[in-house]
């Protein structure tokens, strides 16, 4: 299964960016079968921050946010914001146990998307905010 997702999500994530006060790429990451409850500390393994800075948000309201805050009067910002909900849609129907976690430490914000496949497979998509 994963053979499958895999490619399509790489398609749905080329060209994307996160808009904040810069733009930046989604990558994905395997972050190999991990239990659920060890997510959080692996997040904060991999990005050496402190576990108290982790702070997650939900995904509805992290990507409605996306939605709601796309000028509309700009074409490109309109058209990054639907791609956002079509990966948003994407998730929701092929993985499992989605979370957004925001890394609160500083100027430049990692955001982390994860989701697990069926055989419990997370997989992250790594993006930043950079937020002053």
């Amino acid at each position: 299964m994963e053979n499958q997702i895999l490619p399509e999500l790489s398609t749905k994530i080329q060209g994307l960016f996160y808009l904040s006060e810069s733009e930046a790429p989604l990558v994905i990451e395997k972050l190999g079968v991990l239990p659920k409850e060890q997510l959080n500390a692996k997040i904060a393994e991999l990005n050496a921050a402190a576990p108290e800075a982790l702070i997650n948000v939900k995904p509805e309201d992290f990507f409605e946010k996306i939605l709601k805050s796309a000028d509309p009067n700009d074409d490109i910002v309109v058209a990054n914001a639907n791609k956002f909900q079509e990966l948003h849609t994407f998730l929701k129907g092929n993985f499992s146990g989605i979370q957004v976690t925001r890394i609160e430490d500083g100027v430049k914000v990692p955001i982390i998307i994860t989701a697990f496949l069926p055989d419990n497979t997370c997989i992250a998509l790594t993006t930043y905010a950079i937020e002053s």
